[in-house]
């Protein structure tokens, strides 16, 4: 069954897997990034995780909340976690300096299979798709990457803030 659905994965989809780990990867190490390419990757990950819920489940009594509630969970655990990896924004230079972290490959890869599990479900027309305890657990996953995502950016935002109201 495996293997029926791999064949019958889109070509793209392979595209999107293969593109997400190569970013991913890339943020094994530490590195020197620009305003737009390090704000531009929370962007559209915060699109693709509203857009996953919208156009897997849409905007129903089930679905909204428990994405609200993936949203508060992910910033309530942002604020208990406080990570302590380093980003440093040169405001001369108009770039980051982002530590090394496998925690954005893990996100994006997290982010990628729970759209492909939900697609697979979809393309096989399983009765499970329509569960609420399926729909509740997978806007709970697309609140805590949209939750995630939009602290990220909101960070990198800070950064900027801070330093060019130092100068």
């Amino acid at each position: 069954m495996l293997l029926q659905i791999l064949l019958n994965t889109p070509l793209y989809v392979y595209w999107i897997f293969f593109s997400l780990l190569f970013v991913g990867i890339s943020q094994l190490k530490t590195r020197e990034v620009g305003i737009k390419r390090a704000l531009i990757i929370p962007i559209v990950l915060v699109i693709l995780s509203v857009l996953g819920l919208l156009s897997d489940f849409g905007v129903n009594f089930i679905s909204t909340p428990f994405w609200l509630i993936g949203i508060i969970l992910a910033t309530l655990l942002g604020a208990i976690i406080k990570k302590k990896k380093e980003i440093i924004f040169h405001s001369e230079l108009k770039t980051f300096t982002i530590a090394g972290s496998s925690v954005p490959l893990i996100m994006m890869m997290l982010l990628f299979f729970v759209k492909y599990i939900v697609g697979a479900v979809t393309a096989m027309e399983l009765e499970i798709l329509h569960s609420s305890i399926f729909i509740s657990t997978f806007s709970l996953l697309y609140g805590l990457f949209f939750g995630t995502y939009l602290l990220r950016f909101n960070n990198l935002i800070k950064k900027i803030k801070r330093n060019t109201s130092k100068l």
